[in-house]
């Protein structure tokens, strides 16, 4: 019962965060940011798709392609293929030193967000 209440309170925190970042009412690319960061810190991969394309386009936070690749990759690696091609294209736009960082970087939010809710 408990997974459950989870799983809806990150699927909620997500819904909120698209409808601040669609929603021409009320678009609040801030708001959204902040809460796909708290849906994607609780294992929600769509979460954690779009916070890594809110961190490639600069979209409510800085730009930043290792964070992008980092929150694309924890996704993908729980099968989001959406996420597996936007790490594609991510990827054109770092060298390897950064690409480097940023799977240290996913495999530390893989760590912290996703082994420890699942274990």
């Amino acid at each position: 019962m408990a997974i459950f209440a989870e799983d809806r309170t990150c699927i909620t925190q997500f819904e909120l965060a698209e409808m601040f970042e669609k929603d021409d009412s009320a678009r609040d690319y801030g708001s959204a940011f902040q809460w796909y960061l708290q849906s994607a810190k609780q294992g929600y991969r769509r979460a954690q798709h779009r916070l890594g394309s809110m961190y490639a386009r600069g979209t409510g936070v800085t730009q930043n392609y290792i964070k992008a690749y980092a929150w694309c990759k924890v996704s993908a690696s729980q099968h989001s293929r959406r996420a597996l091609l936007k790490l594609k294209k991510i990827e054109r736009h770092m060298s390897a030193r950064q690409i480097t960082a940023a799977r240290k970087l996913s495999r530390q939010y893989y760590e912290t967000y996703i082994a420890s809710v699942t274990h």
